[in-house]
């Protein structure tokens, strides 16, 4: 079986916890694991951890990765972060700096790389996973974030497939499960994705089944996609529909 992610929204608004709960349950049965966002863009969203805890508690089968960024915490702060996680469920984390907006000030205590060695030496987070985000396709970064030995890493937004290369020949040298993301180019989600590679990128007149075509190579060689279509989340669930049979 293939891991398959879905990129969930960001929860802007509290007062429509009912309603992402019900998105939720319209992908579950597609996915092996959800991603749950932490304030993209510096934009403040509902903690990611609690979020997962909130969906573990209502979703069962499935499991729930929770971004964290490790730019707002210290050690003590990050080590009762993922406790409180394990005790409700959550299991996987993955770690990144995080944007930082005009009049942010990062807390200095660690980096992606520094937070999983320290993480590995506490024992009150034995069981937890850390992931490890990619968002550089050279080389030499690639190697420093798989050097530290995550239990898994995440790629960001490209669509080369020489980038991808890349990361998946590193990934074996280190033994590391590593997810590229499928990106689900619609009219909703284009403008985004586009902003973000800073590139236009055109819409096909079939996004799902490009998008399935996309998968079902990418799945040639990595164990596993995590699907993103920012604004689109209905074509991240035809899309799961579309790969179901890899589960």
């Amino acid at each position: 079986m293939v891991t398959i992610i879905a990129e969930l929204p960001p929860l802007r608004r509290i007062d429509n916890t009912s309603n992402y709960l019900g998105m939720i349950s319209s992908v579950a049965d597609y996915v092996t694991h959800v991603d749950i966002p932490d304030s993209t863009f510096a934009t403040p969203s509902a903690n990611a951890v609690l979020i997962g805890a909130l969906i573990r508690h209502s979703y069962g089968n499935v499991e729930v990765i929770a971004n964290i960024r490790v730019a707002d915490h210290n050690k003590v702060g990050l080590t009762a972060l993922i406790m409180g996680g394990l005790a409700n469920g959550v299991r996987n984390y993955l770690l990144m700096r995080g944007d930082l907006g005009p009049g942010v000030t990062a807390v200095p205590d660690l980096t992606p790389i520094s937070a999983i060695n320290y993480l590995r030496s506490i024992e009150q987070v034995g069981g937890a996973r850390f992931g490890i985000s990619i968002s550089n396709f050279d080389e030499s970064y690639i190697r420093e974030r798989l050097g530290v030995k995550p239990d898994f890493a995440m790629l960001q937004y490209t669509l080369s497939m020489d980038d991808l290369m890349r990361a998946l020949k590193v990934s074996r040298e280190f033994n590391v499960d590593v997810y590229p993301a499928l990106l689900i180019i619609t009219s909703k989600s284009a403008k985004v994705i586009g902003r973000i590679l800073n590139t236009e990128v055109p819409v096909k007149p079939d996004p799902i089944g490009d998008a399935a075509r996309r998968a079902r190579e990418l799945l040639q060689y990595f164990p596993g996609v995590y699907l993103s279509a920012p604004g689109d989340f209905d074509a991240i669930v035809e899309t799961a529909k579309a790969l179901r049979q890899y589960l």
